[in-house]
């Protein structure tokens, strides 16, 4: 099997400018039901005490349209597969 075929689904970080801005974040994706979880910033991608909304890669078309629609953008995203952080481009995402 091509090792391409078995590509592994990364998590992708969302950081917002703000406590209230997740929190009504965390709350409109509650009321749609879709996969995601609070978790605090780690500390690799934003050494600031925070939380982030954290989803996986193949959820993002579900995710990231409800968010743009209700104008809670994030300010920052970040995708980590094992270890490993990146910066998340948002652009493509708008």
């Amino acid at each position: 099997m091509d090792g391409r075929a078995m590509e592994l689904d990364a998590e992708i970080i969302l950081v917002f400018s703000s406590n209230t801005r997740i929190l009504n974040a965390e709350d409109l994706l509650e009321e749609r039901n879709l996969p995601f979880t609070l978790a605090p910033v780690p500390k690799e991608v934003n050494p600031n005490c925070g939380l982030a909304v954290c989803f996986m890669e193949s959820q993002k078309d579900r995710i990231m349209p409800v968010l743009k629609a209700a104008d809670l953008w994030p300010s920052a995203a970040y995708r980590r597969l094992g270890p490993d952080f990146s910066t998340w481009n948002l652009d493509s995402e708008s």
